[in-house]
């Protein structure tokens, strides 16, 4: 009676091994839909700072105010820089009256040379003292612009069209070089921010249409530039999207796209020998084919073709007898 239990239990396991069916490709496959997080950023944005010593007189935009490229944004007490302003206008026209003088004596001296009344030697005198006078004339052109370089320094314009988005100082403080006093953003052609994960860079590239879901409103993007660098900690690339609506710097939501390439969903991966992978029909037999890059609990684009038997029903067991020694 033993030879016919053992014979049994022999066709009974044989016939569990075979028991599987497949599925075409078409049928089980997805085109999974990706979702990252993504804000509205402004195209530019300065941290507009204080290039000269001075107190804040005036700060005629309020948070939040939307001016025009070149608007007066702060204005820095600018006595001082008046003041030498004024010091090296009467500089250069000091000189400049030293100049008339020396030209006119070398003028002078030149005829009285020609006639032999002074020596070529007191002619080059003169001429070094005008040459003298005329480098002087430079130096103090050169404090001049200076100096109003640094009267211009004392008001702050707005770089370009756009909104003031912070103030840093007020009224009152004393600024110093380098001190920041407004944070100024551009107000046109915001861009759409989003960190994507390296492994769905290719579905994001390939997908026909992208959008920025915000609360219940959602809007349709514009691929612009991936970031060639790549996040070390995260693995996530910075991606860049124009947005065809106005959107305001600050808006917060999620991208949104759909892969155009058949993925495999996370339910027919196996992990067999360390490896994740998928069962398929080859010529009657199950064969086990690794996924490469395929991470569990997620879709994984297989690259096989449409038509590949993919097993169904009964994988489990065989990914139990694959890993069987």
């Amino acid at each position: 009676m033993r030879f016919p239990f053992l014979l049994l239990l022999c066709l009974s396991q044989h016939v569990f091994a075979a028991e599987w069916s497949t599925r075409a490709l078409t049928e089980v496959g997805i085109f999974p839909h990706f979702r990252a997080p993504a804000d509205v950023v402004a195209r530019d944005e300065a941290s507009l700072s204080a290039e000269v010593s001075a107190r804040i007189v005036d700060m005629p935009v309020r948070t939040g105010e939307m001016v025009k490229r070149g608007a007066v944004l702060v204005r820095l007490d600018d006595a001082g820089y008046r003041i030498d302003v004024a010091r090296a206008q009467a500089q250069l026209k000091l000189v400049d009256n030293r100049i008339r003088l020396a030209e006119s004596q070398f003028a002078q001296s030149r005829a009285l040379a020609a006639k032999g009344f002074i020596s070529d030697d007191g002619l080059r005198i003169r001429e070094t003292e005008l040459a003298v006078l005329r480098s002087e004339a430079d130096a103090a052109r050169a404090t001049l612009d200076a100096a109003r370089l640094g009267l211009a320094r004392t008001v702050i314009r707005a770089p370009y069209d756009g909104v003031l988005r912070t103030r840093l100082a007020n009224v009152g403080d004393l600024a110093a070089p380098g001190t920041a006093l407004v944070v100024f953003a551009s107000a046109a052609e915001a861009e759409v921010r989003a960190r994507v994960p390296q492994q769905q860079i290719d579905d994001l590239k390939a997908a026909a249409m992208w959008r920025l879901k915000a609360g219940d409103t959602s809007y349709r993007l514009q691929l612009r530039r991936i970031s060639p660098l790549l996040d070390r900690a995260g693995q996530a690339r910075d991606v860049i999207f124009a947005a065809e609506d106005d959107l305001p710097p600050g808006l917060a939501g999620e991208l949104q796209w759909q892969s155009k390439t058949l993925h495999l969903p996370p339910a027919y991966l196996q992990q067999v020998d360390g490896a994740l992978g998928v069962f398929v029909e080859r010529e009657g037999k199950a064969a086990f084919l690794p996924v490469p890059g395929a991470q569990v609990g997620r879709a994984a684009a297989v690259g096989l073709a449409p038509e590949t038997r993919v097993i169904d029903q009964g994988r489990f067991a065989l990914g139990l007898n694959k890993g069987a020694p």
